[in-house]
């Protein structure tokens, strides 16, 4: 078909016409038939009626009373019972042809005592007889209140149909949904004239009637049972599904109408298990195949609470006791408000709305389905057992009920609700230990991120260089994207548990909360670095005015070249510890190794030293902390001054090794050598061992022969 026919707009107007003719069609025929202007009710007393009211101007209108009591109408063959009222018994509950042509012959012959030109008599209670002649047609004005309200509600269901499928055109659970609603308000029309009647139908009504009914309700069911083999995702591929169930369901009607063969048990209504079953089955292989699919997940569990919950009870309170030969247990007017949730529910899922409540409206349906459950199931057996009154009985089943109902309940909870959304309290304990040794913005940052891989297990962590302002969900509770502490970016977790679940506005809540916790804490630090560099910065500009100064005159004025050397190394030690003292980020290793090479290659070539310089390893992939950097400077500024001082040198080399955690530096020299053990501790030496294992390292003298005598220290230090 031409796509530029199957606009909404067209398809809108299609359901409509449809929906008024069908509403047309049930208006012509309630109104074929005779009126009376009596609203009957099933009266206390067996086989009776009451009159609930009458219409003023109606033919009943001044000959019977408000209350009275009706047993039956005179006809030829005799009295003739009005209980049950047509609209209070389920018309499709003939078990066989026979049982069916004597339903029809039962609204023969009250139909033929209505339509009698010398009027209607009816018997009450008392044996008074009350002859009136009703209208042979209904007037439009007459037709009940309740014909008109169903009609409107059970319109939701083809204008739902509309919706999902103008919102999701190109999915086939969508076009299924929307014959769905199509037929199920055929199904409507057929049951609302039923429940519009006032005490039978014409049979040649009644038969149209029924069979709208067996049509509509025939292929509206088949269809639900479809819907669940094609979504949240296709069981099967093509179309010849649909036309199987199709072709399946117009054999039913046909025989239905033409009473060819009958089925086993009941000719209608044994079709019904088989749907309830056929639809079980097709939940169970979408639960296998949205494994590790957690929104497909969460709309199967949409798709099957909305069909199961109201199908579980069309089938237990009404189809079952049909089977049985008993009558239903609720009237016409509740199974088709049952259809109804179950279209609804359909709809909800195939469109997936606020998938991420499901988990809570799953489990607030279960747990009201199981205490229904258990207080029928105890009242019925109290009753059983005791032989107690209803109301005793009722009143004990409650009681029971609460003791066992609200245990299972916690213990349903604590398995079903993942430890996530439970009290926040539980988990902010350890967020808080996280947070407690962070003192920069990229520790506190790494910090919250780890935070959020513990609370929520996501199959993926992604960076995303957009800004938010606050969390939010996205596809449908797939992904929950968080700003990240400094709102300079955001992070988005896929996945809740591992892909087994989704989010939900929870855990949106949950995480705001968090991240106001984590940005009090950031701040807090941040505000705290700020006075301390504040007061460091005064510190250091004191002794860079006082004492710098100081060293620098010395090294213009001491006339010894050692002395001014001294005080020429001091003033460098001073004036790098003010510096990096005033750094808070981490430095680069290969910024530092070219000032290292500078200072040494200066100290050298003005001791007439040839300096040996190598480096084997990437320094491009370590950062150090200032301490960290000026620990070493100093380190290497003792070795080398130690190396120039004590050995007097022509050759001095330098090696650095790199790998991913150390730091090994090999200081050589080849002037006055000497057996290391025969080293005094000096101030140098001793200074030297300090501060390496201040680091966590090792220092090692060496006397090596190879390429020639020499000295080597050997410093190793961890970078982690």
């Amino acid at each position: 078909m031409n796509k530029a026919i199957l606009t909404p707009a067209n398809v809108l107007l299609a359901v409509l016409l449809f929906v008024a003719f069908a509403q047309m069609t049930a208006v012509y025929l309630l109104m074929q038939t005779p009126w009376t202007g009596i609203n009957a009710v099933a009266g206390t007393l067996p086989d009776t009626v009451v009159v609930e009211s009458i219409d003023a101007d109606s033919p009943a209108a001044g000959k019977l009373s408000v209350g009275e009591v009706l047993t039956g109408v005179q006809t030829a063959q005799g009295l003739l019972k009005l209980a049950p009222l047509l609209y209070d018994f389920p018309p499709l509950s003939p078990a066989t042809f026979a049982q069916l042509d004597a339903f029809y012959q039962r609204q023969a012959t009250l139909h033929r005592a209505f339509t009698d030109p010398v009027g209607v008599t009816f018997v009450t209670v008392t044996g008074e007889n009350v002859t009136l002649t009703p209208l042979l047609y209904t007037p439009l004005s007459a037709l009940p209140l309740t014909f008109w309200l169903l009609s409107l509600i059970n319109l939701i269901s083809p204008l739902v149909g509309v919706l999902v499928w103008t919102y999701r055109p190109n999915q086939q659970a969508s076009a299924l949904l929307l014959m769905h609603g199509l037929f199920y308000y055929l199904f409507v029309m057929g049951g609302v004239c039923v429940v519009a009647s006032e005490f039978y139908l014409p049979p040649e009504i009644l038969q149209q009637v029924l069979l709208l009914q067996v049509a509509g309700i025939g292929i509206a069911a088949p269809l639900m049972v479809l819907i669940l083999c094609y979504a949240p995702s296709p069981l099967v591929r093509g179309n010849w599904l649909l036309w199987l169930t199709l072709g399946g369901s117009a054999l039913t009607i046909v025989n239905y109408h033409y009473h060819w063969f009958e089925s086993p048990g009941h000719m209608y209504y044994s079709q019904h298990p088989l749907i309830y079953i056929g639809a079980s089955i097709a939940i169970i292989l979408q639960w296998r195949r949205t494994r590790q699919q957690p929104v497909e997940r969460a709309a199967l569990l949409v798709l099957a609470t909305s069909f199961m919950l109201p199908s579980t009870l069309i089938v237990a309170i009404h189809v079952i006791p049909i089977l049985f030969g008993k009558l239903p247990l609720v009237g016409n007017t509740i199974i088709l408000m049952l259809f109804l949730l179950i279209a609804v529910g359909l709809a909800v899922g195939i469109l997936r709305y606020r998938l991420f409540d499901i988990e809570f409206w799953w489990l607030k349906s279960l747990l009201w389905l199981l205490g229904g459950c258990l207080v029928a199931a105890i009242d019925l057996s109290v009753t059983a057992l005791f032989q107690l009154s209803d109301s005793y009985a009722l009143g004990i089943s409650v009681i029971i009920a609460g003791f066992l109902y609200f245990p299972l309940r916690q213990w349903l909870l604590g398995k079903v609700i993942p430890a996530e959304k439970q009290n926040l309290q539980d988990f902010l304990p350890a967020f808080s230990s996280s947070l407690s040794d962070a003192v920069s913005q990229d520790t506190f940052e790494q910090r919250w991120l780890e935070s959020l891989q513990q609370r929520f297990h996501p199959l993926h962590l992604e960076p995303l260089p957009e800004t938010i302002t606050h969390t939010q969900l996205s596809d449908n509770g797939l992904h929950l994207q968080i700003p990240s502490l400094d709102n300079t970016r955001s992070y988005r977790l896929s996945g809740k548990q591992r892909a087994a679940r989704l989010f939900h506005k929870t855990d949106v809540k949950n995480t705001e909360s968090l991240l106001t916790v984590a940005r009090m804490a950031s701040n807090a630090s941040e505000m705290r670095q700020q006075a301390i560099m504040e007061e460091r910065r005064r510190i250091m500009h004191d002794l860079h005015d006082s004492l710098g100064s100081k060293l620098l005159t010395l090294t213009h004025q001491l006339p010894d070249p050692n002395h001014k050397e001294s005080a020429k190394q001091a003033l460098m030690t001073l004036r790098d510890t003010i510096r990096l003292s005033l750094k808070t980020t981490p430095l680069r290793l290969e910024d530092h190794l070219a000032d290292w090479r500078a200072e040494i290659a200066e100290r050298a070539d003005a001791a007439g030293v040839t300096l040996h310089w190598q480096q084997t390893g990437d320094a491009s992939i370590h950062a150090l902390t200032p301490k960290l950097v000026l620990e070493i400077t100093q380190l290497l500024r003792e070795t080398v001054s130690n190396a120039l001082k004590h050995a007097a040198p022509a050759q001095l080399s330098l090696r650095f090794q790199m790998d991913a955690s150390t730091l090994q530096i090999l200081v050589g020299n080849d002037g006055r050598v000497s057996d290391p053990a025969t080293w005094k501790a000096g101030t140098g030496l001793g200074s030297i061992q300090t501060r390496i294992a201040r680091l966590g390292g090792d220092v090692r003298f060496e006397l090596r022969d190879k390429p020639k005598l020499h000295n080597r220290v050997v410093l190793r230090i961890p970078l982690i």
